[in-house]
């Protein structure tokens, strides 16, 4: 077995990690994941009560002065690799990301309001606008300062089965945070790539809303959700690549050709170690990424994308790796490296497109400063 990279960090985080994977190991095999890839209702709820009421992962990152562990969201990250090795499709990421804007935001009664029952599982929270783009979501207030919500939210993780909306709304040449109840809004489940999560279109017509932050306050949330979302996703991707490398290091040992496991060709031999270098080097990054949001507490900017690019992009080589490697078998959708390319695939614009996620990266460590000033290709030395 591939030694965990990120719970190697502490002995809690290894065996958080480890009563996880048992968890996955029981609720979460293949057959049970693509059962749940055909029915309506998005998620398995005895799976989501034992990950909240038996290890109390929706608990970990929440101040305990709202219902929470008060761990560091760094504890959170090895659960997140376990549920990407097991294709977790419930509201994990959804709801730990609800909860991460509304610590970010700080406001002690709506914090008390709206953490508690997210932190014990009880309400399935999820934010809109995850992509980044430009909220198109409309708020108005009338004369006695009730706000309401007016536009198309979509995609949104988790949407039809969420109790709890957060969205990003336009007030005037602003952007404000507010809270939705779900009940009674027109929600129309989605088909994406990913079959294994699910998103959802949510329609608000006049919609009555809580502001919960405005002006720069919710743009701050917004931007320490969108970090935390993008390390949980870093994590996933790790834990699924680790899986793909490790189903195709199994196959290539006991798959003969000539009398020879084929594991022992060069070509697939040096296939494997091209996976394996490049999934450790992820795991460079996000155990990097890991260590300074131990330290500050929060993730820094640069890491969590430089680390979420890393993981998306091992991800994507080890599932289309496993694939070749498995050969005929492995292009047959009845085989699990398709959900795994899948996730792959749709873990590349889940956060709005990767491209925007390297023009952050290059932004932040200054590399498009760099690329100004030398406009005619000539290297930045």
């Amino acid at each position: 077995m591939i030694p965990y990279p990120l719970s190697e960090l502490t002995d809690e985080r290894a065996e958080l990690a480890t009563t996880v994977r048992k968890l996955f190991e029981r609720h979460c095999d293949e057959r049970q994941v693509r059962a749940r890839m055909e029915r309506r209702e998005g998620f398995d709820p005895a799976t989501h009560r034992e990950l909240a009421e038996m290890i109390g992962v929706f608990a970990l990152q929440v101040p305990e002065e709202y219902g929470g562990a008060g761990f560091g969201p760094g504890d959170l990250l090895p659960v997140f690799e376990e549920a990407g090795r097991a294709l977790y499709g419930g509201p994990l990421l959804s709801s730990t990301t609800a909860a991460a804007a509304l610590t970010a935001i700080g406001d002690p009664q709506v914090c008390a309001r709206l953490l508690p029952d997210i932190a014990a599982g009880r309400t399935v929270a999820t934010l809109a606008g995850m992509d980044g783009a430009p909220s198109p979501i409309a708020a108005a207030r009338d004369a006695a300062g009730s706000w309401t919500l007016t536009g198309a939210a979509e995609p949104v993780l988790d949407g039809a089965d969420a109790d709890l909306l957060l969205v990003p709304a336009r007030t005037g040449d602003e952007v404000g945070l507010f809270a939705v109840a779900t009940d009674g809004l027109a929600r129309t489940p989605l088909q994406g790539l990913d079959m294994t999560r699910r998103q959802a279109v949510v329609m608000l017509s006049g919609t009555s809303a809580e502001q919960v932050a405005a002006g720069p306050a919710a743009e701050a949330a917004l931007r320490a959700a969108l970090d935390h979302a993008a390390l949980a996703v870093a994590a996933e991707c790790l834990g699924a690549a680790r899986r793909c490398l490790e189903d195709a290091v199994a196959y290539a040992l006991t798959r003969y050709q000539f009398s020879r496991p084929i594991g022992g060709f060069q070509a697939v031999k040096h296939r494997l170690a091209s996976l394996w270098a490049r999934t450790e080097a992820a795991g460079v990054v996000l155990r990097s990424a890991v260590a300074a949001l131990d330290t500050a507490g929060r993730p820094e900017p640069l890491d969590s994308a430089h680390a979420f690019i890393a993981c998306v992009d091992a991800l994507d080589g080890c599932a289309e790796g496993t694939i070749r490697v498995h050969g005929g078998i492995g292009f047959t959708w009845e085989h699990s490296a398709h959900l795994y390319f899948r996730r792959a695939r749709a873990a590349q614009t889940l956060l709005g497109p990767l491209s925007a996620h390297r023009a952050r990266v290059a932004r932040l460590a200054g590399l498009d400063a760099a690329s100004a000033a030398h406009p005619q290709g000539e290297p930045a030395r």
